[in-house]
């Protein structure tokens, strides 16, 4: 008889349903502080190579994170880690509007970064394994919070014909932040699953070739999507040699279809489940990348970008549900490769993309549908291989 995997599940505690509801909270101030320096830039005063360099030191703050907490989520636990990022976040913004020279500039926002990459891989683990029995559906409420909180900077900058300045966002954000941390230092927790382990040992996970997999496909994803946010506007500016605002409105169609998606794939995971799921997302971007190349009128491919977007919202969250399943006893240390993998992904999407719209506009729509044949053939090679296990 084969030994039963432990779980974090709090399924039959009352605190579950309070904690799950804070912990998307936690996901949307991530969902904040990855397009925080966007909101910012265009009302800072700094050089090209200052905002570039702003623009990157967040990135390398969540992959430095992703990278090393994965199994410290699983020998401990995560609330204190969950403490010391929203401290490192509501801390860096509330400095942020005081700060006069450009490196204490730097480390704050290395410091929030970093504080940003802990809630992202502690709240993925947490919703996994607090809800075993739906994890692709809750991963994907969790996605559609992750969805909202990116808008919040821009909107809030955008408020009253930018009536609020940087400084008071920036402390709204803040406070908003230490409002979420005080449950968190009162909720019980679940317990870790690997206290006493030995990280050496708790590292063997990452070795098999299945972790591997899974961070390819999401490799493929992020691309995808960083790839698409990045230059959606620009394929519809330049197919259509329409105006800029065109170009904005092609992004705001992405983005609400993203977490539309998401939140319609906490229903239809119901009848479809993960895999099928993940194979209608497929069909989805194909779609929307076929509508695109034959659009002649800015509808048309408003349209199309915004099918693209329903497309790419349930992929991410549900493929990770499906790691869950995988390696239920070793969530966080499984999730920090994965996550990793896919950070470098979105990173190199935007790029490629860059060398692609170089021949044209829409020459960039062959990365979504690359990157969705991968996803849908690499995904199925996954679950079939945990039906035959």
């Amino acid at each position: 008889m084969t030994e039963p995997v432990p779980t974090r599940s709090l399924s039959a505690n009352r605190n579950r349903a309070p904690l799950s509801f804070t912990i998307n909270g936690c996901m949307f101030i991530f969902g904040i502080v990855l397009f925080l320096v966007g909101s910012l830039l265009p009302r800072l005063h700094v050089s090209y190579a200052q905002a570039g360099t702003l623009g990157s030191i967040p990135l390398i703050g969540i992959l430095a994170a992703t990278v090393v907490v994965g199994p410290i989520l699983d020998i401990h636990g995560a609330k204190q880690l969950l403490n010391v990022a929203l401290i490192l976040v509501a801390g860096s913004l509330a400095l942020m509007p005081s700060l006069s020279v450009f490196w204490q500039l730097e480390i704050c926002c290395l410091a929030y970064g970093f504080g940003g990459g802990i809630l992202n891989t502690a709240t993925n683990v947490l919703i996994a394994d607090l809800h075993v029995e739906s994890r692709a559906r809750a991963l994907n409420l969790l996605g559609f919070f992750f969805s909202a909180g990116a808008v919040a900077a821009p909107l809030l900058m955008s408020l009253g014909g930018g009536a609020l300045s940087p400084a008071v966002v920036l402390r709204l954000l803040a406070a908003f932040t230490a409002a979420v941390l005080f449950p968190v230092l009162f909720f019980r927790f679940p317990p870790p699953l690997q206290a006493g382990v030995r990280i050496r040992d708790l590292l063997t996970v990452v070795h098999k070739p299945l972790v591997w997999l899974f961070g390819f496909i999401l490799f493929f994803e992020s691309g995808s999507e960083n790839c698409m946010f990045v230059w959606a506007g620009k394929i519809v500016t330049g197919a259509l040699h329409a105006p800029a605002v065109q170009g904005s409105l092609a992004l705001v169609s992405l983005g609400a279809a993203l977490g539309a998606g998401r939140l319609g794939a906490v229903v239809w995971l119901r009848w479809l489940g993960n895999l099928g799921t993940v194979l209608l997302s497929v069909f989805l971007i194909v779609t929307g990348i076929l509508i695109a190349l034959v659009a002649h009128s800015f509808p048309t491919i408003i349209l199309a970008m915004a099918v693209i977007g329903l497309g790419i919202s349930a992929i991410f969250p549900t493929v990770l549900g499906i790691a869950a399943e995988h390696f239920p006893g070793e969530t966080g240390t499984a999730f920090g490769a994965i996550i990793a993998l896919a950070l470098i992904g979105g990173t190199a999407g935007p790029k490629t993309g860059g060398y692609a719209i170089s021949q044209g506009p829409l020459q960039v729509l062959w990365i979504p549908a690359v990157a969705a044949a991968a996803v849908g053939i690499l995904t199925t090679v996954a679950v079939r291989t945990r039906q035959r296990a």
